[in-house]
């Protein structure tokens, strides 16, 4: 009977020594291939890209420090040396005061475009961030109700399909509010609660365990100190990386305040105007252009290297006990 059973086990279920081991044995030294040639070729990559990114960076504020006779010779290295040529940084000084608008038969400097610029984007951006916060949290927390789900479908609906508004249409309705031409009134215009951050953030809310509320419930905390004081908190650093992401792109929009802000001009729409400025040949040249768009570039940076810190972190929830 021993002799029969040994027969009876076949080559597949005789271990490693069979054709299944053998196939398992290759595609265990596959995976532990492909596992260390895929973080490799990916931070390859990633580096090769910071490095293009830094060294186009690096070629703009060479260039930036150059003489217009300088640059058109040698657009490559650093500066020579000689009388015309050497490290202008006077061209950022002759860029910041060449940027400026006309507008209503005065012109309109850079201090006051700057002062646009952060009004804009700051407000645009905090406010658009903070409704769609708002929204997907009862979208995304009190889908029990049988509003809330009907309202989820219209938000749907208006995000996937391809519904347009008219510009002229939009520019009537902010006249007839008396909201065209205010900073408040594009502020309010675009506070809209839906969008793709709404999408992100709702994602993210239903991430986060409403035991947490549930507790906060129990010691007799009402819905809105629980979202505020609660779940707001944990998703902090969303709530960073959406605005900072539309404080870049409404600090680069130079559209919106031609369209609806034409008294008040940003730095965006000063450097769209500074590429057109022929009539001083001195401020025209391409090294005094280049100074203009990396000192429109500073804030972003600057605002970036400050939270850098709290974009980078992530977001870490903790257990409930009992």
């Amino acid at each position: 009977m021993q002799n029969e059973n040994e027969r009876s086990v076949s080559p597949v279920q005789a271990g490693p020594a069979g054709p299944s081991g053998k196939g398992d044995a290759v595609k265990k030294a596959v995976r532990k291939i492909s596992r260390g040639i895929f973080p490799g070729v990916a931070w390859a990559a990633v580096i090769l890209w910071c490095l293009i990114f830094l060294l186009l960076i690096f070629w703009a504020f060479i260039n930036s420090l150059k003489s217009y006779i300088n640059f058109y010779e040698d657009p490559l290295f650093f500066p020579k040396k000689g009388e015309a040529y050497g490290w202008n940084f006077s061209n950022y000084a002759k860029a910041f005061s060449a940027l400026k608008v006309m507008r209503n038969s005065e012109y309109i400097t850079a201090p006051r475009m700057l002062l646009n610029s952060l009004l804009y984007a700051v407000g645009s951006g905090g406010v658009s961030v903070i409704t769609a916060c708002l929204a997907s949290y009862i979208l995304a927390k009190y889908s029990y109700l049988k509003w809330v789900r009907g309202l989820w479908v219209i938000v749907l609906l208006t995000n996937y399909l391809p519904i347009s508004s008219s510009l002229a249409a939009n520019i009537k309705l902010l006249s007839d509010l008396g909201l065209y031409d205010s900073i408040l009134g594009i502020i309010f215009w675009q506070c809209g609660a839906f969008g793709y951050i709404f999408l992100i953030y709702y994602a993210t809310w239903k991430s986060v365990s409403w035991s947490y509320a549930e507790a906060a419930f129990i010691d007799g905390a009402g819905h809105f100190r629980t979202m505020l004081l609660i779940m707001w908190p944990m998703t902090r650093t969303i709530f960073g990386v959406l605005f900072i992401q539309q404080f870049i792109t409404l600090w680069n929009d130079y559209m919106t305040p031609i369209i609806y802000l034409p008294s008040y001009p940003n730095l965006s729409y000063g450097a769209y105007q500074f590429q057109f400025s022929v009539a001083d040949t001195e401020i025209a040249t391409t090294p005094n252009q280049i100074a203009g768009l990396l000192m429109l570039a500073l804030p972003v940076f600057v605002l970036f290297m400050i939270f850098r810190n709290k974009l980078m972190g992530s977001l870490t929830l903790g257990g409930l006990k009992g």
